[in-house]
């Protein structure tokens, strides 16, 4: 079980709060299909994956909707996610590589949009946040 801080919640809640959450997804989602082109075999999207692209917005939602879903259960992401790590292992057989590779794309924009309120201690805390959420999603490949 991870410990949270009470700083960690804060600056986990107020990221997002703070920004247009599916907007900073889909731009990471756009990103993360230019920078890692492999990861686009699991979608049947166009050849388009700009972050104003429909069906990279429809994406960028769900993923948002989870995000949130484990923003609200910081405590027990895991069993939050467990329905959904299993999807992304047997159904979608998603390389869980790829949840790194987002979440890296994703802490990259959001550096970009919040700019001098992106401090250490926010970006500490949103990375620990989303490797719990990695962990969480590739629970059931293990």
């Amino acid at each position: 079980m991870v410990h949270w801080q009470a700083a960690e919640r804060a600056h986990i809640n107020k990221v997002f709060s703070s920004i247009k959450p599916t907007l900073v997804t889909a731009k990471a989602l756009a990103r993360l299909f230019f920078v890692y082109p492999w990861t686009k075999k699991y979608f049947k999207f166009e050849e388009q994956f700009n972050y104003d692209d429909e069906k990279v917005k429809i994406h960028a939602e769900k993923v948002v909707s989870a995000l949130n879903k484990a923003i609200g259960n910081l405590d027990d992401v895991k069993s939050e996610f467990s329905k959904l790590s299993r999807d992304h292992a047997e159904t979608f057989k998603v390389d869980p590589e790829n949840f790194k590779l987002l979440s890296s794309c994703l802490l990259i924009e959001l550096a970009q949009t919040l700019q001098k309120d992106f401090t250490p201690e926010v970006h500490a805390s949103f990375n620990k946040f989303l490797n719990v959420v990695v962990d969480a999603l590739s629970k059931e490949y293990h």
